[in-house]
């Protein structure tokens, strides 16, 4: 069975991450038909399982993997689903990310990643308050970068391939990145905590306050610390979206094993007025 790309108009529920499946006594037989489907490395951090379940609501959002190899095209799943190896529950019902350095991309990017893109669109700084919320341990970082961006809003629609905020965990630190216009390199850059260890247990909030400000927040270990932003006049009013996941930045891999694994106890996306 043909996997969707990454395109938003894919409406069907994509039930396999490997190409060539028979029907077989109403189960599925899989046909290894040179698949990238990298394992992942072991005692790679906490939060991987089979086939349990999540305790997190994967409704309302859809799931891009890097299942092709560098060679390839990442692929969409919509409505998003456990697949492993790339995402999978915990006994805990926790939910882990994991994206290979050597994964494919989508067209506008140069990093793999495991990725939930929100279906719930909003315009930016003049539509009410829109909240991402969660909860998250980084368990491995790509071994030249050790940076991965855990959230973003991203644009959608005419500007779905323009990042914009991006908040990341490099070696540590959690650092968000605020892109002021669509192409360029311009950007606001804020330290938000510092010396956060692998496995170690943070929370992080991302809110479009609906009135030209966003403000940022994480805590960890009793010390919380936030930030407001200016929505930038280039994003002003248009449509855009949260994305949560594992967006890993290896600038080059560094085997099969390279690439970022995160494990997620909360995703919560709200809206109010």
């Amino acid at each position: 069975m043909a996997l969707p790309t990454d395109n938003r108009t894919a409406n069907r529920r994509t039930l396999a991450i490997v190409v060539g499946a028979l029907v077989v006594g109403g189960g599925l037989l899989w046909l290894a038909l040179g698949v990238f489907r990298p394992e992942p490395p072991a005692g790679g951090g906490g939060g991987g399982g089979g086939g349990g379940s999540t305790s997190i609501d994967l409704e309302g959002w859809k799931l891009t993997l890097p299942t092709e190899g560098k060679s390839g095209n990442a692929a969409s799943v919509e409505p998003a689903e456990l697949t492993e190896p790339w995402l999978t529950a915990g006994p805990d019902g926790s939910l882990t990310f994991w994206a290979p350095a050597e994964g494919a991309t989508t067209k506008n990017s140069d990093h793999p990643r495991t990725e939930l893109n929100s279906l719930t669109n909003f315009k930016a700084g003049t539509d009410g308050e829109h909240t991402l919320e969660a909860s998250l341990a980084v368990n491995q970082v790509p071994g030249d970068s050790k940076d991965i961006i855990v959230g973003q809003i991203h644009g959608a629609d005419d500007i779905s391939s323009v990042p914009y905020v991006m908040l990341h965990y490099r070696d540590g630190e959690i650092r968000v990145v605020v892109k002021q216009q669509h192409k360029g390199d311009e950007k606001q850059a804020f330290s938000l905590l510092t010396g956060v260890p692998l496995n170690d247990r943070f929370d992080i909030t991302i809110t479009d306050d609906g009135n030209g400000s966003m403000t940022i927040g994480a805590s960890h270990a009793g010390n919380t610390q936030q930030i407001t932003a200016q929505v930038p006049a280039a994003f002003q009013g248009q449509t855009v979206r949260f994305q949560v996941g594992d967006y890993q930045q290896a600038d080059s891999a560094q085997g099969a094993d390279d690439g970022g694994r995160v494990t997620f106890y909360k995703i919560a996306e709200s809206s109010g007025s």
